[in-house]
């Protein structure tokens, strides 16, 4: 019943839109091309892809053409949110629709509870589901090895089922991650994930970085990997081959932060989401979280546990700004799990917590924008606001180039030729 719920509300959302013409009238475009804004322009979509950027005079319309008023307001791309997990089938509705009210376009798969093609495959089956792009995955774990040959095959199959990337989770031994990235370099298909590491006689023994980086992995998750330099001059020797080899990193501080209560007591009530989601989202997370201390061990446990983690917390926010200070490749990555985060709206956060690292507003949106979109070798598709590419995008009332939480005013969502209003959609959630 629910699911016959969901599927008349995501029709009743878009029976507006369907095949006709769509042009945004005199609105201010931050195409990510630069940091700079096109000031009042208007921009026509035909059969989901932008067709012209102009005068709104010029532009070539008929009385079927839907026509959204942009006067003093924001178009940008879509976000995209490059680590996210997929849940339970059951609730993988419930976070599709959260990740587009937040304007959350792309989403790249990391880790899923679902099988991930059965999925794909009742979304695509269903094209008036409400849903972001999704980028699914293949995942590699730690109980699985791999021949030269057995990873050829793999790759193989792979691109006859259109899956683009595998995600390493964790690694069998030092050979696996060998074959695995030779035949990923060799089919066209990107290796990323967790910094690879394994068991061996107990212990955990760490590929060395120089090697990581050198291979072609394409982006390293949470950090990993720079944290366990030995010293300054060894960090500094792997910024300058990240830069040098074109390896991306997508650090999700938010989940650090959750995850080791680095706001509690009080701080988190000064989160973005949890100022201006309405209060439902509050008084949930309120309880939930007072559950999640408790859990924890209470009060002094977890302020001692928020203390002993603060130097790591703080390396890690140095290694970051380290990364943005060589001109390195980051992507924005939510990872939301914990209590207090919310799927889509995630994105946010770690947006401000890169802010407050000291990384520039234009950075930040071209992490969460275009470098998604190269990351995939996809930046003729989206990423950016330019003639030809798909329509993938958000528009906003206030600026986030002068203030990046600004990013929490997005109004309007556009997806292709679909039409969301994100005030509708967070009043479903």
């Amino acid at each position: 019943m629910k699911t016959v719920i969901y599927i008349i509300f995501a029709l009743i959302l878009t029976t507006e839109i369907h095949a006709q013409d769509i042009i945004i009238k005199d609105v201010n475009i931050i195409a990510m091309t630069s940091n700079k804004v096109m000031m009042k322009q208007s921009l026509l979509i035909k059969t989901g892809k932008i067709e012209a950027i102009g005068d709104y005079k010029n532009l070539a319309k008929s009385k079927n053409t839907k026509i959204i008023v942009g006067t003093g307001k924001f178009l940008m791309p879509g976000l995209a949110d490059m680590h996210v997990h997929l849940p339970e089938e059951e609730k993988i509705q419930q976070l599709l629709l959260s990740n587009v009210a937040a304007g959350v376009t792309q989403i790249r798969v990391m880790n899923s509870v679902a099988p991930q093609l059965a999925v794909r495959n009742k979304l695509s089956s269903n094209n008036q589901l409400i849903s972001p792009n999704i980028h699914f995955s293949h995942l590699v774990k730690s109980d699985e090895t791999f021949t030269a040959a057995q990873a050829d095959s793999l790759m193989k199959q792979l691109i006859k089922d259109k899956i683009t990337f595998v995600k390493l989770l964790s690694l069998s031994d030092e050979q696996t991650f060998d074959n695995l990235s030779n035949a990923a370099n060799k089919n066209g298909i990107i290796l990323c994930g967790h910094y690879p590491v394994y068991r061996k006689d107990g212990k955990t023994v760490r590929i060395p970085m120089e090697k990581v980086l050198k291979s072609n992995y394409k982006s390293i998750e949470h950090l990993a990997g720079y944290i366990w330099q030995q010293d300054d001059q060894k960090l500094d020797e792997a910024f300058a081959m990240t830069k040098k080899y074109g390896i991306y990193n997508c650090p999700t501080i938010d989940w650090d932060i959750m995850a080791y209560n680095m706001q509690y007591p009080e701080d988190y009530k000064n989160r973005l989401t949890y100022q201006f989601l309405p209060d439902k989202f509050k008084q949930k997370w309120d309880v939930e979280y007072a559950v999640a201390i408790t859990k924890a061990g209470g009060n002094e446990k977890v302020i001692a546990t928020k203390d002993k983690y603060k130097a790591s917390f703080d390396l890690k926010l140095k290694v970051l700004k380290k990364l943005y200070d060589n001109d390195c490749l980051l992507l924005v990555g939510s990872d939301p799990g914990n209590v207090l985060q919310a799927d889509g709206f995630n994105v946010y956060e770690e947006m401000v917590n890169w802010s407050k690292a000291g990384i520039d507003n234009y950075t930040i949106l071209k992490s969460a924008t275009v470098n998604p979109s190269k990351f995939f070798n996809e930046s003729n598709k989206w990423g950016t606001i330019e003639i030809g590419k798909n329509a993938d995008l958000i528009m906003l009332q206030k600026n986030p180039l002068e203030n990046i939480n600004n990013i929490k005013s997005v109004e309007t969502t556009i997806i292709g030729q679909k039409i969301y209003q994100n005030k509708a959609l967070i009043n479903q959630l």
